[in-house]
C-alpha cells in the first residue's frame, strides 16, 4: 500500500475511485464527470498540500480530500470526501492516510479537521470516533420533489455575493457553506428586493440545485420573501432543489422549509477532530 499527497495527474483515478467508493453508500454519489470537478474544485476548494490518496499497484484504492480556510474564527480543515474500494476496507486505509496528512495538516498551522457523516453510517461514525473525532452537532438535509407554485410580485434579481448581507442568517452554515467560503466561490446568487433594498437572497449551484444559503432579514419574514426565493430558485435549477446542513435546533427554519414541500431526507452529524 502506497500513500501519498494528491496530485494534478490523479484527476481520472480519483473520478473512478470516487464513485466505486461511494456505490454501496446510504446515500449513493454517482456524479458526472463534469459534476465531479466541479464538486472538487469550485464548491470543495480542496487544497492538494493537506488531501491524500492511497494506492494497490496502480490502483487507486482510497481517498481524503481535505479544504481549508477560517472558520468560526478558527484556522480549519474540512473534510469533503474520505472513500475506500470496497475491497479495501479492512485493511485500515482511512487511518493510515490520516496517520500520514495530520502532520502535514499541522505544517499549515490547522487547528483542527471538520467533516459531516451520515447519521447511520455506524462504521463511518466508529472509524472516526477512533481517529479522535468528536461530536458537535447534528444536521437535518432536505429535498424539494414536488413544483413550488407561487404567485408573487416580490422583486427577485440575479446579483452578486458581495452585495449579499450574511447577518440575515441565524445560525453558524456549515464548513462548505460557510461565508468565509463562499466568498472566494462562483455560486448564482438571488437577491429579493424591496425597491433598492436587498431583503433576503439565495445562493445556490443551479446545476445540482444545491441551496448553500438562504436567508431573509428579520424584519421582513413571514411576508412571503423565502417563498419568492425558493420558487426564483427552483426555476434557475436543473435539477430537484436541495439544502444541506440544517443544524436540528432550527425550529423555524425546519418549519419553512416544510412549508414549501421540503422533506428531510437525510440527517448528518458534524464531528471535530482538534490537532
Amino acid at each position: 500500500m502506497n500513500i501519498r499527497l494528491i496530485s494534478e495527474g490523479d484527476f481520472e483515478k480519483l473520478f473512478h475511485a470516487f464513485k466505486a467508493a461511494f456505490t454501496d453508500n446510504a446515500v449513493k454519489l454517482q456524479p458526472t464527470r463534469d459534476e465531479f470537478s466541479y464538486r472538487i474544485h469550485k464548491k470543495l476548494k480542496f487544497n492538494m498540500d493537506i488531501s491524500a490518496v492511497g494506492f494497490d499497484g496502480n490502483e487507486m484504492t482510497g481517498f481524503i480530500l481535505h479544504s481549508s480556510n477560517l472558520y468560526q474564527g478558527i484556522p480549519t480543515a474540512y473534510n469533503g470526501g474520505t472513500g475506500v474500494l470496497p475491497g479495501f476496507r479492512n485493511q485500515k486505509m482511512a487511518e493510515k492516510m490520516y496517520e500520514f496528512l495530520i502532520p502535514k495538516i499541522q505544517a499549515k498551522f490547522l487547528a483542527r479537521i471538520l467533516l459531516e457523516v451520515v447519521e447511520g453510517n455506524q462504521k463511518a461514525i466508529s472509524l472516526y470516533e477512533k481517529i479522535g473525532f468528536t461530536f458537535k452537532r447534528r444536521f437535518h438535509c432536505y429535498k424539494l420533489t414536488e413544483t413550488f407554485k407561487l404567485d408573487s410580485d416580490i422583486l427577485i434579481t440575479e446579483g452578486k455575493i458581495s452585495e449579499v448581507n450574511f447577518n440575515f442568517n441565524d445560525f453558524e452554515p456549515s464548513f462548505i457553506d460557510s461565508s468565509e467560503h463562499l466568498k472566494i466561490g462562483n455560486e448564482k446568487v438571488l437577491l429579493a428586493k424591496d425597491q433598492s433594498e436587498v431583503i433576503g437572497y439565495v445562493i445556490m449551484q443551479p446545476h445540482l440545485g444545491r441551496i448553500s444559503q438562504l436567508a431573509v432579514s428579520g424584519f421582513h419574514r413571514s411576508k412571503g420573501v423565502g417563498e419568492a426565493l425558493v420558487s426564483a430558485a427552483q426555476a434557475a435549477a436543473k435539477k430537484p432543489l436541495t439544502i444541506m446542513n440544517i443544524p436540528d435546533d432550527e425550529f423555524g427554519f425546519d418549519a419553512f422549509l416544510k412549508k414549501c414541500g421540503f422533506q428531510n431526507q437525510v440527517n448528518q452529524y458534524e464531528m471535530e477532530l482538534i490537532i
